[in-house]
Order: C-alpha cells, then sequence, then structure tokens
C-alpha cells in the first residue's frame, strides 16, 4: 500500500502571526489545534519571545500551519485558494480581507466561460498573502 502524502500550506509571518489567525478565522471559520510560543529557551532573538513558533490550524476541512518565523514571512510566491458555498460568504471573507490595510486585487465577479458558473476575487491581505476567493455563480445554478 502506497503511504499517504500530506501536503499542508504553512504561512509565515513577522510577529503577527495571531493577528493574521483572528483575521481568518473571522473570514473563514476554523479550529487552532496546537499553539506553541517562542521563549527564552527556545528563541534565537529577544524579540520572538512571546510570538507564535509553531500553530496548527484548520481552515474549512484543510489543514494549515503558521509561525512568526522573522527570516521568511508574507513569501509574494505563494497564493491561496478558498472556494466557498455563497456569493454572502465569500464576500463576507474579501471583506474581512482586505480590511485594516489589505487590498481587493478584483472585485467578486463571474468567471467567463468555460468556468462561468462560478465567481472569483483577488485579495491580498495586510499580512502580503492573496487570497483566490471563489463562490457558485448564482445566476447559473
Amino acid at each position: 500500500m502506497e503511504k499517504r502524502i500530506d501536503i499542508i500550506p504553512y504561512l509565515t509571518f513577522n510577529g503577527n502571526c495571531e493577528e493574521a489567525l483572528r483575521t481568518y478565522m473571522e473570514a473563514f471559520g476554523g479550529k487552532i489545534h496546537h499553539l506553541s510560543r517562542w521563549d527564552r529557551q527556545n528563541c534565537g532573538r529577544p524579540e520572538q519571545i512571546g510570538t507564535v513558533m509553531h500553530v496548527e490550524f484548520r481552515l474549512g476541512n484543510t489543514p494549515m500551519g503558521a509561525g512568526d518565523n522573522f527570516d521568511f514571512s508574507g513569501d509574494p510566491a505563494v497564493k491561496l485558494m478558498v472556494h466557498l458555498d455563497t456569493m454572502e460568504k465569500a464576500r463576507h471573507a474579501i471583506d474581512t480581507l482586505a480590511a485594516g490595510g489589505g487590498t481587493v486585487l478584483s472585485p467578486l465577479h463571474p468567471h467567463p466561460a468555460p468556468d462561468d458558473g462560478g465567481c472569483g476575487s483577488a485579495t491580498r491581505d495586510r499580512f502580503g498573502y492573496v487570497w483566490f476567493v471563489t463562490c457558485p455563480n448564482p445566476d447559473k445554478q
């Protein structure tokens, strides 16, 4: 039997991981399963003390990880896509991600054919990550 391989997104932040988690939980719902902090014994720099060393959480059914890694944060090469089941939930997520300094890069709009059964938007949150938020197109249901 072949072993299963899980690919789990891991987001890095520069001291504001907890703030990002609150934003993502508000936008999408979810649950934190484990959170550990940097302390005097396990950190390399004083500014890390008290910040998030590692957190495991779920957004919907997707397992994710994150942490305050002061050397690697907000990698612009990584984009996240989330599909929500209603336009109202998609709008709420987009508004939440854009609040406090985020930017809606592309407003929620119907996809062109042949993918016109859905709608999509792109939003850069205030932590530097771009989220593609999609939902069903209510005009095509």
